[in-house]
């Protein structure tokens, strides 16, 4: 294949690799760079990650020509109230910065591309001043089916007025979303299931599947020979993890506690509100994760208890490649190619938790058979470049 010139579109810093969408975009900013491409990465940045810039753009600049933009995206009562009025999502509009499109227009004026690829809906305000100013390739990563997640959050809560709200914003974004793929060349998903959704709100569009990947020199297979350390690894600043981590440690964490003293839980992430889970035994929190792969090689036992969500959890496939045994709701897991007691454990209820952690106890659940066939699964799966050259590849084939 000929070397291309990328640029990647995102509304976040991919650094520090402390949270699923960062490291997606960071592992394919890295595979393309190992490929041999050329790779322009453009990002917002919002206040309030406090992203640390100079030791962001010193490592992101080993694999690409690094932009950032700061933006507030802080939510503001009288703007979301506007959007309320106007039916306009401010979901979205958050991310729109008339500097960051100016900037953007000079970079595309000045540097010749063979393909933008935006990552994700919130940076779907620049799609028209891309097309406007760009002749080439211009395809729409999907992270997530937005909209679908707002959708079972509305669903997942018993507030009336909130219910009510939360189903605006996310009919307001599947309008959104549904407007954004027709103006791609190509939509890029992350699981068949968003794609088959995708599709459904544009028949026509170019859609293809690729998976998020993992790095198997950074994830390396240490796997684990006991189940009592569990933990959740995820950004708090993300409302779905926020609803999944407050429904276990509230109805699942005081049944396993009871059932065995040395079990116990370590909750990780940015932006956890520490004292929320103050003096609760058996639970153990860390607001910054210096390096992912040493604090998962250290713990046995991942949960995704997701009540809400969309796309594939990196946090899974990364357990899976480091030799931990995972344990997800049905939403957690989706999009990711398994057999449920062959490379997971699904769990949905508070009890079907309990049960599990039961029979691994009693021997009726081989969780070391599990854990070597989930790393066979990322082995064959899941690994980045190969999918990185599989995208590129679709890309070259539809560029026309």
């Amino acid at each position: 294949m000929e070397k291309l010139n990328i640029l990647q579109i995102s509304n976040r810093v991919p650094w520090p690799l402390n949270e699923g969408g960062t490291i997606g975009i960071y592992n394919y900013t890295k595979a393309f760079h190992s490929l041999g491409h050329k790779v322009t990465l453009y990002c917002l940045d919002g206040y309030k990650h406090n992203t640390p810039i100079t030791e962001a753009k010193k490592e992101l600049e080993k694999l690409a020509t690094v932009l950032i933009h700061p933006i507030d995206t802080d939510l503001n009562f009288d703007d979301a109230l506007k959007h309320l009025i106007k039916n306009k999502s401010y979901n979205v509009s958050r991310f729109y910065n008339r500097i960051f499109e100016q900037e953007l227009i000079q970079l595309l004026t000045n540097q010749s591309f063979d393909i933008i690829q935006l990552e994700g809906t919130f940076v779907g305000p620049y799609i028209d001043t891309i097309r406007n100013n760009f002749n080439g390739l211009i395809s729409v990563r999907m992270h997530n089916v937005e909209h679908e997640i707002w959708e079972r959050l509305a669903k997942n809560t018993s507030n009336p007025l909130k219910k009510i709200y939360l189903n605006i914003l996310a009919k307001q974004l599947k309008k959104y979303e549904s407007n954004l793929i027709k103006k791609a060349d190509t939509i890029v998903t992350v699981t068949h299931e968003d794609a088959s959704k995708f599709k459904k709100l544009y028949p026509k569009g170019k859609f293809k599947t690729i998976p998020a990947g993992i790095n198997l020199h950074t994830w390396r297979y240490t796997p684990s020979s006991t189940y009592h350390q569990w933990y959740h690894i995820g950004s708090m600043e993300w409302h779905a993890n926020v609803e999944a981590v407050n429904w276990f440690v509230k109805e699942i964490h005081p049944l396993l506690q009871n059932e065995d003293e040395a079990y116990c839980l370590t909750i990780a992430g940015k932006g956890l509100p520490s004292n929320s889970f103050e003096n609760i035994p058996q639970l153990n929190t860390i607001q910054n994760v210096p390096d992912a792969y040493e604090f998962v090689k250290s713990l046995d036992v991942c949960i995704v208890p997701l009540k809400s969500g969309s796309g594939i959890r990196l946090k899974i496939l990364e357990a899976m490649a480091a030799g931990k045994l995972v344990i997800s709701t049905t939403i957690g897991a989706q999009g990711i190619e398994y057999i449920n007691q062959k490379h997971l454990l699904i769990a949905d209820t508070p009890q079907e938790f309990l049960s599990i952690f039961q029979n691994i106890k009693q021997g009726k659940i081989d969780y070391v058979e599990i854990i070597k066939e989930a790393r066979k699964l990322i082995e064959k799966k899941y690994a980045t470049e190969a999918l990185a050259k599989e995208k590129l590849a679709y890309y070259s084939r539809i560029m026309v």
